[in-house]
């Protein structure tokens, strides 16, 4: 644990679960699915009709990352039990449970900006303007199929 906050918390019992989506149906989970894992690396911890959850490596951790190739290779006990972030996609038939563009927005730590803005694109993300050089590193902002804003952020090298 890095700061006095999360010493507090993690001894309260209190720490960060997850991020729920909605999505259309059975078929909006699959390709919801389908996109986190292929376009940004998303390790499938367990995945129904209805519901999927996906692990990502936490970022701010001490010592070095698993890469998603790696978590992928890995088994769904030692996804599980590695500090992550988790996602999960929830089917739903409401309307009022759809509305995009008010839900989370995602960011997520990248390696390769250039690399992951293509793949992401390639399954279907859109990105939402151009890339964004500040002198902290490179920012980009693109919609996924289902409609959620993702944030990338590459560092710049120090």
């Amino acid at each position: 644990f890095g700061t006095t906050t999360e010493v507090v918390m993690a001894s309260a019992g209190i720490r960060f679960g997850r991020v729920v989506l909605m999505a259309r149906g059975a078929e909006g989970v699959a390709q919801s699915v389908n996109f986190y894992q292929n376009a940004l690396g998303l390790t499938v911890i367990r995945h129904t009709d209805d519901w999927a959850e996906l692990a990502c490596p936490a970022g701010d951790q001490s010592g070095p990352q698993q890469t998603p190739a790696a978590a992928a290779a890995g088994s769904e006990a030692s996804a599980a039990a590695a500090p992550s972030f988790r996602l999960t996609i929830k089917s739903v038939e409401s309307e009022a449970h759809l509305s995009t563009g008010y839900g989370p927005i995602l960011t997520f730590d990248v390696d390769d900006m250039d690399m992951t803005v293509a793949r992401c694109a390639q399954m279907g993300g859109k990105l939402d303007g151009p890339i964004q050089y500040p002198a902290h590193g490179k920012v980009a902002a693109l919609r996924a199929p289902d409609g959620y804003v993702i944030g990338l952020y590459e560092p710049s090298v120090a």
